[in-house]
This record gives C-alpha cells, structure tokens and sequence, in this order.
C-alpha cells in the first residue's frame, strides 16, 4: 500500500485516481489542482508521499516546473508526470520522472506505478525465490534466437531471482507469462492491435510507447532485466527500418547505463538474410540453457 498525492485540475480525473488506487488498497493523502498548491501541500505534509501523480497542464505553474520544485526539496520522490505533450515526457525521463503519454488506460498507470516504485515487484515473494545464477554479468541488449520462448523466460527469471527489477513486453496474452513466473511481479505490456482494459497494450502503431517504458526502468535506479517475446509481431507489421531504429535507440540507452539488461527472444528465421545481420549486428548473443 502506498500513500499517494494526486494533482489534476479536472475533479472527474482526480475521482477516477481515488476509486481505482482505493480499490487497490493505496491510500489518497491529498490532492492539489495547481503546480502552485502542489509544491506548497508537499512542503507541508507531515509525512511525505510515497508517491505523487501529476498532470502537465495546470492552471497557473505546470506540472513538470512544480516536480522539478519538488524534486529540489526531495530528490528522492518518486513522480509520475501524465502529459499529451511527447517533449514533456522526455523532459520527464530526463529529470528521472518516470512520464505516462495521454491517451492511457489504467493499466499503463498501475504499470508505471510498478516502474517508479520498485518495491511494488517485490510484493509477491522475490525475496524468498530461490537464486539463479545469471546468464550474463554486465548490462547490454542480448537475443536468443528461438520460437517458443522459453529460453528467454528462463534467462529472465534468473535475472529476477536475483533482485533484478523485472519489465516485459509479449506477443503472447499477459496471463501465459504471469502462470510462468508465479512468485514475481513486474509491469508487462501486451503487443496488440486491440486496446484491452487493465492491460498496456502496445500496437505497432504506438511502438515508442515501448521505448518510453524502456527509459523509465533505466531512469528509476537500481538493477532492471527486461523482457521482449514476441518482438516479431511488429517487425512483420511496421516498416523494417523503422522496427530497426527503434532497436538502435533502444541499444543507445542500454549502451549509457550501467544497471539494465535487456532480452530479446525472437524467431529470427522469420527474416531474410539481410535484415538477419541488421538485427544482429545490434545485439549480443545469449545462450542460456
């Protein structure tokens, strides 16, 4: 359970953050419908939230001058910046915000609350799992080339075993890969074309939805493993070079962190020799039994 700050302008909003976190079991602390009132309620809670959601725009000082303000007072508040604004979310992540794009559901909000507060994945015995050993030791972007998957859980369970913060994006329905890692819990979006509800769903129309989710467990700290099974459903549904773009940059923000391990499993057969090499030539190869 946590205790959280709310600050939205539009009361329907700020209803729907109440009945949702409510349901959950988090606890509504106050709420504040400026930057202005935000940064003064902050400064004067007793005890400080856990964590604050905040809207862009607001009446009067936005969103994201009232979290760097916050953040001044306590940089070691956890925030979530909603905005429709793409450069505001990449303000966002650089400030360590982690930024949920307008539209979203609720479960883009419950998955970006688990990416900002890690001990949320901690909350259904990682601690008491037994520990792997771990297919890799440094950060990087690995692939295992296989067709069913099960390498690339693996690998991935090991990771989370060992207290790694876990992320993943699948093909397959989010229930497959929650009965396959029972005891863990991490925030995991579903590669889609239909929006379902309390679900992130990812479409190839809205792939750097992935890439926002990617910066945001690098930007959170501490140790992250990510998961992506099933990336050929938007490889065979995009254009390759942009699918490919997406993968370089993706392999930039690995390449400057020193905390996340990403995995790829994939059919890379699916391929023609050329794009074979283009994609591997961006990765790592992980052979993990």
């Amino acid at each position: 359970m946590m205790d959280v700050f709310i600050v939205e302008d539009e009361e329907m909003i700020r209803q729907l953050y109440r009945d949702v976190l409510s349901m959950r079991g988090h606890n509504i602390i106050g709420t504040a419908v400026s930057g202005e009132e935000a940064v003064e309620k902050f400064r004067n809670f007793e005890k400080r939230p856990d964590l604050i959601i905040m809207d862009h725009r607001l009446n009067g000082m936005d969103g994201l001058d009232a979290a760097r303000l916050i953040m001044e007072e306590d940089p070691s508040t956890r925030i979530i910046l909603v905005s429709a604004d793409d450069n505001a979310v990449w303000e966002a992540l650089r400030l360590g915000i982690v930024g949920v794009k307008k539209p979203f559901n609720i479960g883009d909000l419950l998955a970006a609350m688990e990416t900002s507060m890690p001990s949320m994945k901690h909350e259904n015995g990682i601690a008491s799992t037994e520990m792997q050993k771990l297919p890799v030791e440094r950060s990087g972007l690995y692939i295992i080339n296989e067709l069913d998957g099960e390498k690339g859980i693996g690998a991935f369970r090991a990771f989370l075993s060992n207290g790694y913060d876990g992320m993943a994006f699948t093909r397959k329905h989010p229930d497959i890969i929650r009965k396959k890692l029972p005891g863990f819990d991490f925030p995991l979006a579903w590669f889609t074309s239909t929006p379902v509800k309390d679900f992130t769903c990812i479409s190839p129309l809205s792939i750097q939805k992935m890439l926002i989710m990617i910066q945001s467990a690098i930007s959170a700290g501490g140790r992250s493993a990510i998961l992506v099974w099933g990336f050929e459903y938007i490889l065979t549904n995009i254009d390759f070079n942009r699918a490919l773009n997406l993968i370089q940059v993706i392999n930039d923000r690995v390449m400057t962190a020193d905390n996340c391990v990403i995995i790829f499993s994939m059919d890379l057969d699916i391929l023609g020799e050329r794009e074979q090499k283009l994609i591997r030539r961006e990765f790592e190869e992980m052979d993990f039994l």
